[in-house]
């Protein structure tokens, strides 16, 4: 938080405090991002004593009577720092299923059973000043074919089902980690997960020969 400029220090505590519980279970912070991105008045998580209130385009989060108000800016930069800090990042060699909707109007896409990938590359770096690219992977099984060199970029919303997770040891828990705190906390960056259609539009222009989801 202390490399947040737009956080006050008077919130640290209490911020600090709401954080914490959601290291493990980003349940909550997923839905407080759904009522945000809805422009929902009111959320509440009952177990913990949290609760999300808008008022216009000011943004209050409130825990044990003491409030942390944000415009919307910063209040989206706050929550989505979180998810990016917090959310499970999946090893290389993970293999999953994406949704179809990847693939919107792609033609014969409902003769294809799935849509199946292997995780190859993460935490991709873009010439974006905001947002990064969590994942990237190849098709399963065939993998990149010199034929067919797409990589495909992705982002856990995209993923439909994890059929095979891949190998994690010490020393991936610490990769992870560093690259977190390159990215999110050093950078400021977050994952393009949470871009506007905007962002992703501009995004796709830059990269040629690959997918972008």
């Amino acid at each position: 938080m202390e490399q947040a400029d737009y956080i006050p220090e008077r919130l640290y505590d209490t911020l600090g405090m709401i954080a914490g519980f959601y290291l493990k279970d980003t349940s909550f912070l997923f839905k407080l991002y759904k009522a945000f991105v809805e422009r929902r008045r009111f959320l509440e998580d009952e177990k913990n004593d949290v609760f999300y209130e808008r008022e216009d385009d000011y943004y209050i989060l409130t825990y044990q009577g003491k409030a942390c108000g944000f415009e919307e800016a910063d209040f989206k930069r706050l929550l989505v720092s979180m998810l990016d800090l917090f959310e499970d990042t999946l090893p290389l060699g993970t293999v999953v299923d994406l949704k179809k909707s990847v693939y919107e109007g792609v033609a014969e896409l409902e003769k294809v059973e799935n849509i199946r990938m292997v995780v190859t590359y993460r935490f991709l770096n873009t010439e974006s000043d905001s947002h990064f690219f969590p994942y990237a992977g190849v098709v399963y099984p065939t993998g990149m074919l010199a034929e067919s060199p797409e990589v495909v970029y992705f982002t856990l919303p995209l993923v439909k089902r994890i059929v095979h997770k891949g190998f994690r040891d010490k020393e991936e828990l610490a990769f992870v980690y560093l690259m977190k705190k390159e990215l999110v906390i050093d950078k400021g960056k977050n994952s393009f997960g949470y871009a506007t259609p905007e962002e992703i539009k501009s995004f796709n222009k830059q990269v040629k020969g690959s997918a972008v989801v």
